[in-house]
């Protein structure tokens, strides 16, 4: 990781500050009940851990950072969420599947609509883009033989999605990350095929009104280097939301748990019924942030 100021331990402790510094948005008629619901969780975290200032960020960089880490925590864990139901509903799959987990959640998205549901998209794109250029100064050697596509590919896969749902409203997204005009021509097929497979591979496995839910078990890992973190995600209620959308919509064939957890490393799973978010996995965000938003076109880092 990039190596300035902000030790590990003090990333650390700016988890505890990520939702306390920034503009909080008001829950808006556009969203979703489980998206007003993580904005009163946030609202309820400022509530509950004092306000503490972060270095010497501009209340504009404050509220950046934070729309950084939430849009991106939310879009791993609705990948993660792909990745639990090709498994469990037994899915074909063409190609690789961490592919296939991008746009299930880029389509999640979109679906949705909101302007919510939007900024996690934008800020889920500017990570992967600062993730290329950490990679690039610390000199880390492009993986081609990973099973993720390139951190900018995936960038680039979530903007032509975005195009391709509505070119006229994304336009302005397009000139500013400069996507070529013969690449925005074949986005709108891109993103039609891909937003009916899903689906179509889904429509067996909604949930109708007279099925029961399945359990879908929450738990937060008690870890004194990670309290505060593990703080913020209850007050947020993150999982309990997650756990209540898929629950409603999906039916499940077995119960399975979501975890906040430390790892020993940033990440996200999905193994053995269970998804797991490694509460290091926002300290890597705050990082990238800190160390290369400056980098991003005026636009794009304020969110176009």
């Amino acid at each position: 990781m990039h190596n300035q100021t902000f030790n590990r331990q003090r990333l650390a402790a700016a988890m505890s500050l990520v939702i306390l510094i920034g503009h909080v948005p008001t829950a808006s008629a556009q969203e979703t009940k489980q998206e007003s619901q993580i904005v009163s969780g946030i609202n309820e975290a400022v509530k509950a851990i004092g306000n503490v200032p972060l270095r010497q960020l501009s209340p504009e960089a404050k509220k950046q950072l934070v729309e950084f880490v939430i849009g991106n925590t939310l879009f791993v864990m609705s990948h993660e969420m792909g990745h639990g139901l090709i498994n469990e509903m037994n899915m074909p799959v063409l190609g690789r599947e961490e592919d296939a987990a991008d746009s299930f959640a880029t389509v999640t998205a979109l679906k949705i609509g909101s302007q919510f549901s939007e900024r996690v998209l934008i800020e889920m794109t500017k990570g992967w883009v600062l993730a290329s250029k950490s990679d690039k100064k610390q000199g880390v050697p492009l993986a081609f033989y990973d099973e993720h596509g390139l951190n900018l590919q995936r960038a680039y896969n979530v903007v032509c999605f975005m195009v391709g749902s509505n070119p006229e409203k994304y336009k302005a997204l397009a000139i500013e990350t400069k996507l070529p005009q013969e690449r925005q021509d074949t986005c709108v097929y891109d993103w039609k095929n891909t937003a009916w497979s899903w689906d179509e591979m889904l429509k067996a496995h909604l949930r109708s009104a007279d099925q029961p839910k399945i359990a879908i078990k929450v738990e937060y890992e008690e870890n004194e280097k990670y309290a505060v973190q593990a703080q913020i995600l209850r007050h947020m209620r993150l999982l309990e939301v997650f756990a209540e959308h898929f629950g409603d919509r999906y039916a499940w064939p077995k119960p399975f748990l979501i975890e906040a957890r430390s790892c020993g490393k940033a990440n996200a799973r999905w193994k053995m019924r269970t998804l797991t978010l490694c509460y290091e996995l926002a300290n890597e965000f705050i990082e990238q942030f800190l160390g290369y938003s400056h980098t991003l076109p005026r636009k794009v880092r304020a969110g176009l």
